[in-house]
């Protein structure tokens, strides 16, 4: 177990190193040796862990995702201990995906630049695919969860509008990594908030109950 966590920490230390790079210089200045100078270990332990470029592109990109999609996770956990209604939880999610805050914006960067790269490498691509896929699920899965309660319409046909919402909340945030200024973020967190209210117009039976 012990042997496990410290190959667990050295790949953390080195991706690490490549969001440094990345973040920092662009992720098309992402060499195994700049990512090891930033990680501070030595270009052999990068080679020992990843055997090209690639590999520590998708590892990153990989890391990103479940650092943010774990975040998602715990924001619907609270807002479900909070009683929200499910418009409130999908505004909660779909924000951990903006660039607001210096974390978040590295992250947003990252994500939108193996993105980029991801339109010319069909292996890239389908690590793009399946996170995308992950995301939607979990937005589908709250707009379910809505049309049980009623707030949702039930007629709505939830993966469509999870891609379409996923898509909004992409273009807002590739949009704030170029203009971030504070009109910026308020008119991006409105869209979401404004579309989130859209398709959940209905009363929580739930609540209703609570409330009678």
């Amino acid at each position: 177990m012990a042997r496990t966590a410290n190959h667990d920490k050295r790949r953390a230390q080195i991706l690490g190193g490549v969001r440094t790079v990345a973040t920092s210089s662009g992720i098309g200045r992402v060499t195994v040796a700049r990512a090891a100078e930033a990680a501070g270990v030595s270009v052999g332990l990068v080679q020992h862990y990843y055997s090209s470029k690639e590999e520590l592109l998708i590892d990153t990109f990989a890391s990103v995702r479940v650092d943010v999609l774990t975040r998602i996770d715990a924001e619907i956990a609270r807002a479900e201990k909070r009683g929200s209604r499910i418009e409130q939880m999908l505004v909660d999610g779909l924000g951990q995906l903006l660039p607001i805050g210096a974390r978040k914006r590295d992250e947003v960067y990252v994500a939108h630049a193996f993105a980029g790269l991801a339109l010319e490498d069909p292996t890239l691509r389908g690590h793009l695919r399946t996170a995308n896929e992950q995301l939607q699920q979990r937005v589908a899965t709250g707009l379910t969860n809505g049309k049980e309660c009623g707030e949702v319409d039930p007629s709505l046909d939830v993966d469509e509008v999870a891609y379409a919402l996923v898509a909004l909340t992409d273009g807002l945030a590739a949009r704030l990594l170029v203009h971030a200024g504070a009109a910026q973020k308020k008119w991006a967190l409105d869209s979401l908030r404004a579309r989130a209210r859209e398709l959940c117009p209905g009363e929580c039976a739930h609540r209703r109950e609570n409330s009678g």
